[in-house]
């Protein structure tokens, strides 16, 4: 029997997983729609092939079934908000960023703040968490050599979206200031 999701595909997935959120418990869980699995905190989200019947899972039941080769059990009880759905919304605003004029690379983008601090493209037209965006390509297949694609909507909210022909990422970025170029939340 093939196994439901790749390991390294379930690791990738976690890294945009929120721990203990008890204002939004729903995510703490994987989500599995048309044969993909979504994993997001509400600021980032990672999508992955994943052979699972549509549904809520929990990630510690996925990672004991992954030892055993067994299929883990649907979070029945998880009480998911009308109107939240993660792969869709948030991969559908990616779609329109998914043009060659938005085509970027990580050589692109500046570090502000060291390690834990910024990226910036070279215009200065949007920011994002960088350890987001490092652990997001460190699954892509092609590493250092993906293609990026980051929008920036007049209302100063931007993105950055990628895909690698299997998996795919979405990070939010800081909402701009246009007027004084500056971020705020």
């Amino acid at each position: 029997m093939d196994k439901f999701i790749k390991e390294s595909d379930f690791n990738w997935l976690c890294l945009a997983l929120k721990d203990g959120c008890s204002e939004r418990p729903h995510l703490e869980f994987i989500h599995v729609a048309n044969d993909n699995a979504y994993a997001t905190d509400g600021h980032r989200l990672h999508a992955a092939p994943c052979k699972l019947h549509d549904g809520v899972y929990c990630r510690y039941e996925i990672a004991r079934s992954l030892d055993n080769n067994t299929i883990p059990p649907v979070e029945a009880d998880v009480e998911i908000p009308d109107g939240f759905k993660p792969q869709l919304v948030m991969i559908n605003q990616a779609r329109k960023a998914f043009n060659p004029a938005s085509e970027v690379t990580a050589s692109d983008f500046y570090v502000q703040n060291g390690f834990y601090g910024q990226l910036m493209p070279k215009d200065g037209s949007s920011r994002f968490q960088r350890i987001y965006v490092l652990e997001a390509l460190f699954g892509m297949s092609t590493k250092g050599e993906t293609i990026l694609h980051t929008y920036t909507a007049d209302d100063g909210e931007n993105f950055m979206y990628a895909n690698d022909g299997e998996r795919s990422f979405v990070v939010m970025g800081m909402k701009l200031d246009k007027e004084n170029d500056c971020e705020y939340n």
